[in-house]
């Protein structure tokens, strides 16, 4: 048999790590619930019961009905303080039905189903209910136990088992003194261990929470360290691929001029296309590598900032056979940055150029909104489904030939660095119209620091042409 590859290795590892630490902090809860039920045991339940048998038998309790007692109460302390000795599961399991055994014995002879200390059983069902994982078999077979002792009790309560004897029989149709304060005992004994057990519970529930939160962040630590790297090392790449690209179009289209056969002219001038679209890729890469830069807040017209960019555009609309429409409030003003928000307008409307069939129009609309400006940009394009419109909020992600998928991102997150937020609606052959919410004063939101911002930027590298960046 072939041995195992190196890359399934490692990731077995990981399961194997992640499993046994998964195992230790279940067995360290219920390791926790043991021990204190263990003192409990010991310091509450047995000195209850041998309260309520020395109360029963110092008030006149029959003979049968004392010895049957003790010999219950007698049982209880035994396995009790077997399990205080030894840590062997078959014992600590011993427990619960000896337990059951030793409650009902009381039952039957304190009244059955009018016992003053039916209550008191209330401890077995949920004690049972929440043993550890390697004595799940318990759960039913107490719940089980539990279910036919109390049948039983009810078809033999017309029977002797259903009949209180003294001390406990009622008096002149009064319940006795020893009745109503056997009662109160297994009522108050019923509420403070319930309550006992709802603390233990929520303590351990804590503490897996807590544990678990604490493996989380160490995760998300490891992953996004190891993000940060690759994308430094990505940034480093792309700038260092720059260069020899902007030489490439440089010399193509040097040689596209002057060359002299036509056929090596066209070939050169796909050489340059193919460069200037390998370039717009970088530079959308590292647009969305460098992360969020501070905002350089000033008053700023959107209605201005959409109109020079529809002159911007005007040549490639046209080629596309597409109209650029700008309306709205040209005096609105807002605290922005003006640069920022000409980069989000720009990805938005280039997309939209792109999904508009020849003869469409695309439309930007500026408004007044309740917390500043409503900013829509409109085309009549195929449109996209509900499973494009969640996926494109994903980096890389796109539906178009030679696109990016890092628009919509940057847009995004440009967006959202003012405060704003931006909103798709779409449907297949309806077109897409997207909402841009921004308030009046910018309102920066916290980022993460971003260690790929440290990059040195090579002078070749910067450039005052916005990065054209494809979503769709």
């Amino acid at each position: 048999m072939g041995s195992m590859s190196p890359a399934v290795q490692p990731a077995t590892a990981r399961e194997l790590q992640h499993r046994a630490r998964f195992e230790a902090l279940r067995g360290r809860i219920f390791g926790e619930l043991a021990r204190s039920s263990a003192r409990w045991r010991l310091t509450w339940i047995l000195p209850f019961n041998v309260l309520v048998v020395a109360l029963l038998i110092a008030r006149g309790e029959s003979g049968g009905h004392a010895v049957a007692q003790c010999v219950a109460v007698a049982a209880l302390g035994g396995l009790f303080g077997a399990q205080a000795l030894t840590t062997r599961m078959g014992v600590k399991s011993a427990g619960f039905l000896v337990g059951i055994a030793s409650y009902f014995t009381l039952l039957v002879t304190t009244g059955g189903l009018s016992s003053p200390l039916l209550v008191t059983g209330t401890l077995i069902i949920v004690g049972a209910a929440i043993v550890g994982p390697r004595n799940r078999w318990l759960r039913p077979t107490v719940f089980v136990a539990c279910l036919l002792g109390f049948v039983a009790m009810a078809v033999l309560s017309r029977t002797g088992v259903g009949r209180l004897a003294a001390p406990l029989a009622p008096v002149a149709g009064w319940s006795t003194a020893e009745y109503v304060s056997v009662a109160l005992f297994a009522a108050v004994f019923t509420m403070v261990g319930v309550f006992r057990l709802g603390c233990i519970v929520s303590r351990g529930y804590e503490r897996a929470a807590l544990e678990l939160a604490e493996r989380r962040e160490e995760l998300c630590t490891e992953n996004e360290d190891r993000s940060r790297a690759l994308e430094g090392m990505a940034a480093r790449l792309a700038h260092e691929v720059k260069n020899p690209l902007a030489a490439i179009k440089a010399l193509s289209t040097h040689m596209a001029r002057n060359a002299s056969d036509p056929k090596a002219a066209e070939r050169l001038a796909i050489v340059a296309a193919e460069a200037d679209r390998l370039q717009s890729i970088v530079d959308g890469f590292l647009s969305f590598s460098r992360g969020l830069d501070d905002l350089n807040l000033a008053p700023t017209r959107p209605f201005e900032v959409a109109r020079e960019l529809s002159v911007l555009l005007e040549t490639r609309a046209q080629e596309a056979g597409v109209a650029i429409d700008v309306r709205g409030d040209e005096g609105l003003a807002l605290d922005a940055d003006p640069r920022k928000l000409r980069q989000v307008l720009l990805n938005l409307v280039l997309n939209a150029l792109q999904a508009s069939p020849q003869g469409a129009r695309v439309g930007i609309a500026v408004e007044r909104a309740c917390e500043g400006a409503r900013i829509t940009v409109h085309d009549d394009g195929s449109g996209m489904t509900p499973e494009v419109l969640e996926r494109i909020r994903k980096p890389y992600f796109t539906t178009k030939e030679g696109g990016t998928g890092l628009g919509v991102v940057v847009a995004r997150g440009l967006v959202e660095q003012h405060g704003g937020r931006l909103e798709f609606t779409s449907s297949p052959g309806k077109g897409t119209t997207v909402v841009i919410m921004l308030p009046s004063k910018a309102t920066p939101c916290q980022r993460l620091p971003n260690p790929s911002r440290a990059v040195e930027r090579e002078p070749e590298a910067e450039t005052s042409k916005p990065a054209v960046l494809g979503a769709r």
